[in-house]
């Protein structure tokens, strides 16, 4: 059988596939969550969506040094790990106009507080509806922490997530679009690397691919 090597798990080559059918399934999810955001259309398009392994020493070659604004959700239970959402400084502009957009609040003149908090609740809208379709894929719930906010360099708020906990490093990268809003969005999902490995290993290839498809 074809096995590919990341980090120190070996993962069937057919299954590196799945990684990325599971991240357009999570688009998927997330335009559905953001649906449900009274008066706001919320139309999402897939635009980037690939997989790897990084650790430590490789994160400055593999990430941008760019300017990210954004939150870290942690996932608390199996498979543990985190999940980032992150918006470039202009997306995070927007997205704070689009979260504001039923209020009376003139973005030019939010708080800071306001701003962030209206980053954490997009960043955390995101983020579950992401899980939420890979949960159901999966057939196991994923719970998670409380967002917590991120604004440093790309390649640091990477690393963080690599090194805070022990086997971390197999990534699933999807970038998207909130075309309504003109607001790119990045998500990371960081797994418990042996736990998700075993999980993508029981996963039905072709199941998953018509999922996407349908």
């Amino acid at each position: 059988m074809n096995q590919s090597t990341t980090g120190q798990h070996r993962i069937d080559i057919e299954k590196l596939g799945v990684l990325n059918y599971l991240g357009e399934l999570g688009v998927t999810g997330v335009e559905s969550r953001l649906g449900k955001l009274a008066g706001k259309s919320t139309a999402v398009r897939s635009e980037v969506v690939k997989n790897g392994f990084v650790d430590e020493d490789s994160v400055d070659l593999a990430f941008p040094s760019e300017k990210r604004l954004g939150v870290r959700v942690g996932l608390n239970g199996v498979p543990h790990g985190c999940i980032l959402v992150l918006f470039p400084p202009t997306s995070a502009k927007r997205a704070v106009r689009m979260m504001l957009a039923d209020t009376n609040e003139d973005v030019a003149d939010v708080s800071n507080d306001m701003a962030v908090s209206s980053i954490v609740e997009l960043g955390g809208m995101v983020a579950n509806g992401f899980l939420d379709a890979l949960a159901d894929t999966f057939d196991q719930h994923i719970a998670t922490w409380p967002p917590v906010t991120r604004n440093s360099q790309l390649p640091q708020i990477i690393e963080r997530a690599v090194t805070d906990e022990d086997d971390r490093g197999l990534y699933l990268e999807t970038k998207f679009h909130i075309t309504s809003h003109d607001i790119d969005v990045e998500l990371y999902l960081f797994p418990e690397n042996e736990v998700f490995v075993e999980i993508l290993n029981r996963l039905d290839v072709d199941a998953v691919a018509a999922g996407v498809e349908s």
